[in-house]
């Protein structure tokens, strides 16, 4: 660059004031410091900008032409601090956000989709996989937010409970489940899924805090669209969450199988990387985002 903002900014208050003294005042300089910005522009440009009348300067004929080439320019950068504060009304950027698998293919889609309708400024960029690679991603900087269904195993990220969801044990619509307790379960074919998956780690730790030790599952998984698909298929039983058997249920594919007195709730955990502060316009969204959820879940 031959100039910078501040020599067009002394420029344009000369261009007002016709004065080096009136000048300096106005953009807090001293009178040398505004002689040696409008020097420095001129040689910059090449070209002469003002010519001395007693104890005023004159804008030259191409001093007359520069105002006119960067007056937009230079309205537009006076507008940026505007235009970079985020309104809660009209969100505009991007957002990149990772989420685990589950999280990712049935709570945030909606959610999302109606933040792009009420704000068509707003870019979503989401990737997904197991709640390790979310965190992963969260604290290597390439998300802005993460969503894990956890819990958090990372010290270089930082989580806060977000939402409350429930795991539940499902069959085959066949199997008849009447009058058979937890111990029976287990001498049954089970369906798990992957290491690293929230949905597995609540599962066992529900299942350790209660005095039972896991069932052995040789089908594994790594999508709970996938899982769903196999039970309702007859390949045995399955943990998943509530919020992915809906439909499933709704068709008479699977039955819910009842744990009596033991309960498999978890948290939800939104995380952030521990070593970089989040933005004001990250922020936003996400208050925009829980406002949504908890609208469609009212």
């Amino acid at each position: 660059m031959k100039f910078t903002l501040r020599q067009l900014h002394v420029f344009v208050v000369m261009m007002e004031t016709g004065q080096v003294r009136r000048t300096a005042q106005r953009v807090n300089l001293s009178e040398a410091a505004v002689s040696q910005a409008l020097r420095e522009l001129a040689d910059g440009l090449q070209t002469p900008l003002f010519e001395r009348r007693g104890r005023s300067l004159a804008p030259t004929v191409e001093a007359r032409r520069l105002r006119g080439f960067i007056e937009g320019p230079l309205a537009q950068l006076e507008a940026l601090p505007d235009r970079l504060r985020v309104h809660p009304g009209n969100l505009v950027g991007t957002v990149r956000v990772v989420a685990s698998t589950t999280l990712a293919r049935y709570l945030l889609p909606p959610a999302l989709a109606k933040l792009r309708q009420k704000h068509p400024g707003l870019g979503l960029r989401m990737r997904s996989g197991n709640s390790l690679e979310a965190e992963r991603r969260v604290a290597a900087g390439e998300a802005d937010v993460g969503f894990i269904e956890g819990p958090p195993t990372r010290d270089d990220i930082s989580a806060e409970h977000w939402q409350t969801d429930q795991v539940q044990i499902i069959a085959p619509a066949a199997f008849d489940l009447k009058d058979v307790g937890l111990a029976e379960l287990y001498r049954l074919p089970w369906v798990g899924r992957e290491r690293g998956s929230g949905t597995r780690a609540v599962f066992e730790h529900g299942l350790a805090m209660a005095g039972h030790a896991p069932p052995q599952a040789e089908f594994i998984l790594d999508d709970p669209e996938s899982l769903l698909r196999a039970v309702a298929a007859g390949a045995g039983l399955a943990y998943v969450t509530a919020m992915a058997t809906g439909p499933t249920i709704a068709r008479g594919d699977i039955k819910i199988v009842p744990l009596g007195t033991l309960e498999l709730t978890r948290p939800l955990w939104r995380i952030h990387s521990g070593e970089r502060s989040r933005s004001h316009f990250a922020s936003v969204f996400e208050q925009a985002l829980d406002a949504e959820i908890e609208a469609s879940t009212a």
